[in-house]
């Protein structure tokens, strides 16, 4: 019995050892399709600094020989891409975003954001409540946010509530749109996150931007809604969970080593955890 019994752990670990190594290979096999907008500095369009979460996904990914293609696709098609599993992972997402499209969803937050709003350096608006935004669009100011972004609760019932005064950016860089709408006086109002929207006009203010390009002395914040919001990374209903724990995992990782504090460096930015 004794002999018998070693004898079948013995096989029990050959059989555990053979199925972790299938499943790493099926995982290795198949490049993963990666799509976001544009959305400096987790995603950008640039080749030496692509971004945030594009280092830190393509790093995760390299790290366990997992092949990627990367593509950026204005976010509600994306979203709706993943939903049929035609994309992979999708960067930058809310619990709400992974919740409406049945997506599966990373443990760890990959980031986050703050509902912040900016304003042409000459308007006196700020935003306080969530009454003095409605009164504003009330007044016919004109609010640009993305398409397909979402907000929260309290200002997605106020976007429903006066959509004849609500700009829906889409396209592949959505927010530069709106800040030179913003700047020309196409758009009275601008919300995203701080993040996106300082670096982006700092970026712009030490380049040779171009006439249109708005410049950080016209852009001026006017207030936050709400608090700090975490942001997942979505994978496809298709991939399987093997898959998405070698994301979560290669997260801690890259934190406990140390290369997510090089990263973030680049990009001005700091861990959010």
């Amino acid at each position: 019995m004794i002999k018998v019994a070693k004898h079948l752990l013995y096989f029990s670990l050959i059989y555990f050892t053979l199925s972790v190594a299938i499943i790493t290979k099926t995982v290795q096999a198949k490049t993963l399709v990666i799509a976001s907008d544009e959305w400096c500095p987790y995603v950008c369009k640039d080749d030496t600094l692509p971004g945030f979460l594009v280092e830190i996904v393509t790093e995760i990914a390299a790290n366990n020989a997992i092949k990627v293609k990367f593509y950026l696709i204005p976010l509600a098609r994306a979203l709706d891409l993943a939903k049929k599993g035609e994309v992979d992972l999708l960067l930058a997402l809310t619990a709400q975003h992974i919740t409406d499209f049945n997506l599966q969803s990373s443990q760890m937050a990959f980031g986050g954001l703050y509902n912040d709003f900016y304003v042409r350096s000459a308007e006196k608006w700020r935003f306080t409540t969530i009454d003095d935004l409605d009164a504003k669009l009330k007044s016919n100011a004109i609010l640009g946010i993305i398409n397909g972004y979402q907000y929260g609760s309290k200002i997605s019932q106020l976007l429903s509530e006066n959509v004849n005064h609500v700009f829906r950016a889409s396209g592949n860089s959505p927010l530069l749109k709106q800040l030179e709408m913003l700047k020309m006086g196409r758009l009275d109002i601008v919300l995203d996150s701080r993040f996106t929207v300082q670096y982006q006009l700092s970026k712009l203010l030490t380049e040779s931007a171009p006439v249109k390009s708005p410049s950080s002395s016209t852009i001026v914040y006017a207030g936050t809604e709400g608090g700090f919001t975490p942001l997942f990374v979505g994978f496809s209903p298709l991939l399987s969970e093997a898959q998405v724990q070698i994301f979560n995992q290669g997260l801690i990782t890259l934190r406990k080593t140390g290369r997510l504090k090089k990263i973030l460096l680049k990009y001005g930015v700091t861990d959010w955890q």
